[in-house]
């Protein structure tokens, strides 16, 4: 039988976690708002508009010492999918 410990989440891509004590999920779905924002770094023209290869952002792998902060998604929305 799996037992589920702990829960986290990375509400900014590659940029520290935020630990869950509860979360609801659904089948079939990822976890949610986790991975919701990614901070696009100064050399790079992202608008948001399409999608853009990870090169395009600021991320652990580059910089480790972003995993050692704490993020927290604070607000809950519903993103309208067509």
């Amino acid at each position: 039988m799996i037992k589920v410990v702990e829960i986290w989440r990375h509400p900014i891509k590659s940029h520290g976690r935020e630990a869950l004590s509860t979360v609801a999920v659904t089948e079939g779905r990822t976890l949610p708002l986790d991975r919701a924002w990614a901070v696009a770094h100064d050399q790079t023209d992202v608008d948001g508009s399409e999608w853009a290869s990870c090169t395009n952002f600021s991320r652990g792998a580059k910089a480790p010492s972003l995993m050692a902060i704490n993020a927290t998604q604070t607000v809950e929305f519903s993103l309208l999918v067509p």
